[in-house]
């Protein structure tokens, strides 16, 4: 009996359009008009109400006819099996118990006479009941054997049986869904099965419908260059044979042709006779995972049909499409997590004040994203082109605190030198180290990111040694470069706030609000969107000025004045993001760098600061004289929509906070 585990009752099932199409399909693929009846007796679907012995339906002999009453569903129901008869009218008939949580059905299957005998003694029976409508005969009259009848009643309990796990599967995956649209939208929900179950199932559903005498399962092994059987099922209790297909094989090389199948009978495969004892054909079918020939299927069966090839073809299909929708489910989980990972990292950085704990910071954090023991933090000191080292986590031989490296020196130094990460899975036979592990490191992967502002290099990040043991990987890369970008952004942000001796030589943050220079910010600009152009990114400036500062100052005095521009300062910062970088140009006119926005996002954050900074206008603490309105004119312009050059986005955005003054101020305008 066939065990239903959806939530929905069969009867909700099959009285679907969509059932109603998989039945039609089935029908046409196995030859039997099907119909589907509750446990009741009830009608829920059927593919052809104009069967043979529809003349008999109105007839005195119509309650004699097992398969047209509930007779056999009753029957099948009690026993739980499959059960295969002929009905009153000599017709082949097959019915297959359905059970689901909350109710039964019965399939039924009506097919065709099994002789000639059984033809004419329905037309006896006919004659006999003296129909209202006589019996027609259109196109060649068909018969059934017996064992067709029982493979097509296997093909149907095995679709059926497949399709119902499949309703719930999409259960399942609807309210997957639910939850995690709460998360990030709408989702692909995974299927709950693994790549295991997956290939078991296929072999379980080949061998029940097909009668094959064994499967196998093969699956690339790059190291012994040939297609390992590592799965394998026979019939019954019997022990399957295995055999390797080597990469070279006329098997493999056929299926990466894209041929469908091979079959062992054809002359190409003349090596594979020792296999065939019992004079069977071997067939094998591709497993293909994104476009790659990952797997084979090998069946030992005398005789597929035109039909047993397309079911197989069908199954491995299936099976192929799951394995990747696993797999590609699991990467996104995994990337997700990963991400959500760096975000939160990077986000407890921002709050750091202190330079030497937040560059300590940074390489912990770095060390726990990818769970590795061991790592170093290193600046570039710009006069002597030295590596210094700043942090350390874990005790590696050979490095100390006063430890210098000169830049294009060892693996660090050129990293530096490069500008480019290396990502080393194998340190002695690597062509790019070629070193001895000689007990630094317990494993002899490493990972080495240089920390880039711009074009320019300012340090490099070293990680090694994974708690798990295994090699860093170009998942691993992505994850700390990107996390490197954030930290450096923070890194330099951080310098900048605290004022550090080294900063302050660089003259390069305004006296009066603490936020970048004008000089400064046009060397970021050129570095941005030279940046932008390699990557193929967009980027995106605010222009803003105060609205009516002149009289403000007049108003108030040039010291409220100086308190005004400070609490706006404050203010812009407030309210951009930890990447983006704020200037003042001079005078009451302020500028904010939007590295990776494009035009839609910075009028969003151009909004945010205009309604934050109108706030202002209830703050008593502007003045000693009296509170005033504070408001903002706001300019956008975006690279490349409004130029390729820093020259000409500038000019872009200029004419841009022009319009917003025109137009009537506190208010955000772009190029028109």
């Amino acid at each position: 009996m066939i065990n239903a585990a959806s939530g929905e009752r069969l009867s909700e099932i099959f009285l679907s359009d969509r059932w109603q199409q998989h039945l039609v399909v089935l029908s046409n693929a196995v030859g039997f008009s099907l119909s589907v009846y509750s446990s009741s007796g009830a009608l829920l679907a059927a593919t052809d109400s104009q069967h043979t012995c529809a003349a008999l339906l109105s007839s005195s002999l119509h309650g004699q006819c097992v398969a047209c009453s509930s007779r056999l569903a009753e029957k099948t129901l009690t026993r739980r099996r499959p059960v295969l008869s002929k009905c009153h009218a000599r017709i082949i008939c097959f019915a297959i118990p359905l059970s689901g949580p909350a109710d039964q059905a019965v399939v039924m299957g009506r097919g065709a006479f099994a002789s000639y005998r059984d033809f004419r003694a329905f037309l006896s029976l006919a004659e006999a009941a003296s129909v209202d409508r006589p019996f027609r005969l259109e196109g060649t009259l068909r018969f059934i054997t017996v064992r067709e009848a029982r493979r097509a009643c296997s093909i149907v309990s095995s679709s059926v049986e497949q399709l119902l796990k499949n309703e719930q599967e999409n259960s399942s995956l609807r309210q997957r869904m639910q939850v995690l649209q709460e998360v990030m939208g709408r989702w692909d929900a995974a299927s709950s099965r693994d790549a295991v179950t997956v290939y078991d199932q296929l072999m379980t559903s080949l061998l029940n419908l097909l009668e094959a005498k064994q499967v196998l399962l093969f699956f690339h092994d790059r190291l012994q260059a040939a297609y390992t059987p590592l799965y394998g099922r026979a019939r019954g209790n019997g022990m399957p044979v295995y055999f390797p297909l080597a990469e070279d094989d006329a098997v493999v090389r056929l299926l990466q042709e894209q041929k469908p199948y091979v079959v062992s009978s054809e002359p190409v495969i003349g090596v594979r006779r020792d296999l065939l004892r019992s004079g069977e054909a071997c067939w094998f079918f591709p497993l293909r995972i994104r476009g790659e020939l990952e797997g084979i299927v090998g069946l030992t069966n005398g005789t597929l049909t035109e039909s047993d090839v397309r079911i197989v073809t069908a199954l491995c299909s299936k099976a192929a499409m799951t394995v990747e929708n696993l797999r590609l489910h699991e990467d996104l989980h995994r990337k997700f997590e990963r991400f959500s990972a760096t975000v939160e990292t990077a986000k407890a950085l921002a709050p750091i004040r202190g330079y030497d704990a937040l560059l300590q910071s940074i390489l912990s954090k770095s060390a726990d994203l990818l769970r590795a023991e061991r790592g170093s933090l290193m600046l570039l000191e710009r006069e002597t082109d030295t590596l210094l080292l700043e942090a350390q986590k874990g005790v590696i031989e050979g490095i100390s605190e006063r430890m210098r490296i000169p830049k294009g020196e060892g693996i660090a130094g050129k990293v530096a030198q490069m500008g480019e990460p290396l990502l080393v899975q194998n340190l002695e036979n690597d062509p790019r180290v070629r070193q001895k592990n000689r007990g630094h490191y317990k494993t002899r992967s490493f990972l080495s990111v240089p920390l880039k502002i711009g074009d320019r290099t300012i340090g490099v990040l070293n990680l090694s040694d994974k708690v798990s043991g295994e090699v860093f990987t170009e998942d691993d890369l992505q994850l700390i470069q990107s996390f490197a970008h954030h930290a450096v952004v923070v890194l330099e942000r951080n310098v900048l706030y605290t004022q550090t001796e080294r900063l302050k030589k660089l003259s390069i943050t305004d006296p009066l609000t603490g936020l970048l220079n004008r000089r400064y910010f046009e060397e970021r600009l050129e570095e941005e969107i030279t940046r932008s152009l390699r990557h193929g990114r967009q980027m995106s400036l605010l222009m803003l000025d105060l609205d009516g500062f002149k009289n403000f100052n007049d108003t108030f005095g040039h010291p409220a004045g100086d308190k005004l521009l400070k609490l706006v300062s404050e203010t812009i910062m407030l309210s951009v993001r930890t990447i983006d970088i704020v200037a003042r140009c001079g005078g009451d006119e302020f500028i904010v760098l939007l590295p990776e926005t494009e035009a839609a996002t910075a009028r969003s954050i151009a909004e945010r600061i205009r309604s934050e900074v109108q706030k202002i206008t209830a703050t008593p603490a502007v003045s000693t004289t009296g509170a005033a309105a504070v408001t903002v004119s706001i300019g956008i312009a975006s690279y490349p929509q409004n130029g390729h050059t820093p020259d000409k986005v500038m000019e872009q955005v200029d004419r841009a906070l022009y319009q917003a003054k025109r137009f009537g101020k506190n208010r955000i305008e772009a190029p028109s």
